[in-house]
């Protein structure tokens, strides 16, 4: 196993680059229906192939947008993955989008921990001043996760998402700049104390 270089650590995460060692696991944890159903590919399962192409898609540096493994800060355990993408450097905008993989860590705090990260290093190292999420209204866990770090619901779109014969709607939140502490991310860089 390759040795883990943390970019962002938290109480309970690290954020780094995803490493090739983990495509098997994202291969498995997104064969799981419930996680496939939250993210939007309902039904879907995805195959070693499909998740290395993936990971080659996203392993280059890219002005665009960044992308984070997510890892358990105790054992190192590959748990999930996040990324802010459709960087738009002049206006300040991204979107976020996160996934914890691993069934056991979810309702943890792992996510929210994970998000609060990410957004705080968007706005303090990219520039951000407004990170928006589209999520579905039956993912209660997630929309309360994002309304924990700071997230508010800025519009829905009524019945845009059919699971089986049941129509939800698709939520959209954002957060912007004046309501993130980036003392964190100043913290990280010594000749600013």
């Amino acid at each position: 196993m390759s040795e883990l270089h943390p970019v962002l650590t938290g109480q309970k995460v690290v954020l780094a680059r995803l490493r090739r060692e983990d495509v098997p696991d994202m291969a498995r944890y997104f064969s799981n229906l419930e996680l496939t159903t939250y993210l939007g590919a309902f039904g879907g399962a995805f195959s070693l192939e499909d998740e290395e192409a993936y990971f080659e898609s996203i392993s280059k540096s890219s002005p665009d947008g960044v992308t984070f493994g997510i890892y358990d800060r105790a054992t190192e355990q590959f748990i999930g993955g996040l990324d802010l993408r459709g960087v738009n450097h002049r206006h300040g905008t991204a979107e976020l989008g996160i996934s914890v993989h691993n069934p056991d860590f979810w309702g943890g705090g792992y996510g929210s921990e994970a998000v609060s990260l990410m957004v705080e290093y968007g706005m303090y190292f990219l520039g951000l001043y407004n990170i928006q999420l589209n999520v579905f209204a039956y993912n209660t866990r997630g929309i309360r996760a994002y309304e924990k770090v700071g997230f508010r619901e800025i519009g829905r779109r009524t019945g845009a998402v059919r699971l089986g014969q049941e129509r939800f709607d698709s939520v959209l939140m954002e957060i912007t700049a004046d309501r993130v502490d980036t003392a964190r991310m100043r913290a990280l860089v010594r000749l600013l104390d």
